[in-house]
């Protein structure tokens, strides 16, 4: 008899080990929006900070520790992820969603598909967030549930047909001129027996070398962007959840709150 739970258990997470590799490959035939043409340019991501390992169990940890965002308070990047769903912003007579301005190439479509425990519109606490974006040709398409947002940071567990398969931490620290923002994302599985071979199949399946490389590429160039826009963002006056910011040109463009 024990023998043979044994085998089913096994049997059980097999299944699941199948199911999440099945639904983990890469997104493949995403629409990829046309370039947007914004008054900025894509920060270099170099001389940030990134690193990535296999860990003993088979899980992936990628580090990233982004320039510092001058100007812009932890409290702006809280509620800058909890608007990115659900806003737009005009620039220049053209209306862009907030993802859109986030990367300005390889940002799709996000949304909300389970709402947040408080009943907000948005990226609040217990939200299921699905989101179509690329890293140069790698397609990814994904969701993940929100499990904290404020002040000090946001953490959000990717999903996979209900399964938890990694956690992705986002850390934000005031210093005197801003914040200093950092990523740990650990992706995979912590099952016994097939947690291994499941970790195996996503690092083989989902993140190569070279689209890790991309992926922290990417990662870097979107938080580098907030530096153009955020700050002048969080202090305007929207019309429910559109907003307008003014030309590069234009005084006052970019400057922090006070």
């Amino acid at each position: 008899m024990r023998a043979l739970k044994r085998g089913l258990f096994v049997l059980l997470l097999g299944l699941l080990a199948g199911a999440a590799l099945g639904w983990l490959r890469p997104g493949k035939g995403l629409v990829h929006d046309a370039p947007r043409t914004l008054p900025w340019t894509v920060p270099d991501y170099r001389p940030a900070h990134a690193t990535h390992r296999v860990l003993p169990d088979g899980r992936l940890r990628i580090e990233i520790t982004h320039l510092p965002l001058t100007g812009i308070r932890p409290e702006m990047l809280a509620w800058w992820y909890r608007k990115l769903p659900i806003s737009t912003v005009d620039i220049g007579g053209v209306r862009y969603p907030f993802y859109h301005v986030f990367h300005p190439t390889e940002h799709g479509r996000i949304r909300v598909v389970e709402p947040a425990q408080d009943g907000q519109p948005g990226m609040g606490v217990g939200a299921l967030v699905e989101r179509e974006e690329w890293f140069g040709p790698f397609d990814s398409k994904g969701a993940g549930r929100v499990t904290r947002l404020d002040a000090a940071g946001m953490t959000v567990v990717p999903e996979v047909a209900g399964l938890r398969v990694g956690e992705i931490e986002h850390i934000f620290t005031a210093t005197a001129t801003g914040t200093q923002y950092r990523v740990v994302s650990t992706i995979g599985v912590e099952w016994p027996l097939v947690g291994g071979v499941v970790n195996w199949g996503i690092r083989s399946a989902m993140y190569p070398e070279a689209m890790l490389q991309q992926w922290e590429r990417h990662q870097i160039e979107e938080v580098g962007m907030l530096q153009h826009f955020l700050a002048a963002l969080y202090a305007s006056q929207p019309q429910g959840n559109a907003y307008r910011l003014t030309t590069p040109a234009q005084p006052g463009f970019g400057a922090s709150t006070p």
